[in-house]
């Protein structure tokens, strides 16, 4: 599974490719993608859009995960914020990526544990799991390698999830046919011993007219 990282941001819109074999994932690449405030919107936007397409284009992830956006006290931030995020999830629908929205919170606490964490508690964790050998940088492509470490670990359980609730299934497919079984095998039992009373007793009710009538005769 490889899985596209993005966190969204018209300034700074961070980018991280993550692949995963069984339980371990490594980082293909990571960066940045870097729009000027003296540009006009409709090319930081397109800027962001071209280039988030080159990376699906280079590194071809199957899945995104994405940043939602944190509506603080600062609305013209987040409107912001809003747009480079479409222009990202634009560039992830037309490559045919299957897209997972997370909150901060929900990364911190898939990634660390907590989620209350730090940005250096976050990326020394994206540095432990993906066996890096320094920490990612700038700041935004870290965030983005843990929202990809984030995918990938609630898919992880998801999928044990489905296996576990398979497995239970199996089990109780299994004890209910035992169950039958155990029932058929009561009833064939229960007819069994109703025909052997029943054959005995006629035996035994034509038996007692003989001997009767042997001892008169004598």
């Amino acid at each position: 599974m490889v899985v596209l990282g993005i966190d969204p941001g018209l300034a700074h819109t961070g980018w991280g490719v993550i692949e995963t074999r069984g339980s371990v994932s490594r980082a293909r690449a990571y960066g940045c993608v870097t729009t000027a405030a003296s540009e006009p919107m409709d090319q930081r936007l397109g800027k962001i859009y071209r280039e988030i397409s080159e990376v699906i284009e280079t590194y071809h992830p199957t899945q995104l995960a994405i940043e939602k956006i944190f509506f603080g006290q600062n609305e013209r931030s987040a409107i912001a914020t809003a747009h480079a995020r479409g222009a990202a999830i634009v560039a992830c629908a037309q490559g045919g990526l299957t897209v997972g929205e997370y909150t901060p919170m929900q990364i911190k606490q898939a990634v660390v544990g907590t989620g209350s964490a730090d940005k250096y508690q976050v990326m020394y964790m994206v540095r432990t799991v993906l066996a890096l050998d320094h920490d990612p940088h700038p700041d935004h492509a870290a965030d983005a390698l843990a929202a990809a470490v984030c995918h990938v670990n609630l898919m992880r359980t998801v999928e044990l999830t489905r296996k576990a609730a398979s497995d239970e299934a199996i089990r109780e497919a299994d004890r209910a046919m035992m169950e039958e079984r155990a029932a058929r095998a009561r009833e064939v039992t229960a007819a069994a011993t109703a025909a052997n009373i029943e054959r005995d007793g006629k035996v035994g009710i034509s038996a007692r007219p003989s001997r009767i009538s042997t001892r008169k005769a004598s």
